[in-house]
């Protein structure tokens, strides 16, 4: 299977270098990709010397729009890893997603084994979220804010996705597991030290709650079963 390594990077000096050097170990750095989102620090500077692929905007626009634009540009590969540049995904972990493709998922979602260091509004906001998300889709999706994760390529041509910013992960996951693709997860470990998530809390999480109302209006209510893998995503 030919995959992709695709990370969106803004502000990223800091972790960039130490992340894509432990990533060249387990993937080739031909096959990754660094789309810079607008940085004004040595972002995409360190990525050139890391001897990957890079593209940068020239303004920021948002990580949907990062994750869209990589995708267009990975369109000749069978799959696409997402992970984040600052260091709170394990590139090492990368083989397993490609493994659970490789026996039959479609979308490969990580799934955060310790997100009890994650800040308390953003656990509760990513509980819920992730029992809407379970709800709509009729599958679990056990943490609908991870940006680990795989795609098949058949996923990112047949799934219409709304460019954002970082709702456009959860819609995806919804909306490809309505059209019958098949999501399974993937426990990962994930580092709360002194990194700094941009997700904005009193902007970006209304967002995804907005995406996820609109998605709940496009389609039936969901049965009893998706009522269940809801709260089994929910439970801490």
């Amino acid at each position: 299977m030919h995959v992709a390594a695709l990370l969106p990077a803004y502000q990223a000096e800091a972790h960039l270098g130490p992340v894509l050097a432990r990533l060249a170990r387990v993937h080739p750095a031909a096959d990754t990709l660094v789309v810079d989102d607008g940085s004004q620090d040595a972002t995409r500077a360190i990525a050139e010397r890391a001897g990957v692929r890079v593209h940068a905007f020239a303004a920021n626009r948002g990580k949907g729009r990062a994750l869209l634009e990589g995708f267009r540009l990975l369109g000749d590969y069978d799959g696409v890893v997402t992970l984040d540049a600052d260091g709170q995904h394990p590139p090492e972990c990368l083989p397993e997603f490609v493994r659970a493709a490789e026996a039959g998922a479609d979308i490969a979602l990580g799934v955060r084994a310790r997100v009890g260091t994650m800040p308390a509004i953003r656990r509760l906001a990513n509980g819920a979220a992730s029992g809407w998300a379970s709800w709509l889709a009729g599958q679990t999706v056990g943490d609908s804010q991870c940006g680990y994760r795989l795609y098949r390529r058949r996923v990112l041509e047949r799934t219409p996705i709304t460019p954002g910013r970082y709702e456009v992960e959860t819609e995806i996951v919804v909306r490809a597991a309505r059209l019958g693709f098949r999501v399974v997860t993937v426990p990962i470990p994930t580092v709360y030290a002194d990194e700094t998530s941009h997700i904005r809390t009193m902007h970006d999480v209304p967002r995804i709650f907005g995406v996820l109302a609109r998605l709940t209006l496009e389609g039936a209510m969901p049965p009893a079963a998706m009522r269940r893998a809801a709260r089994t995503a929910a439970t801490p």
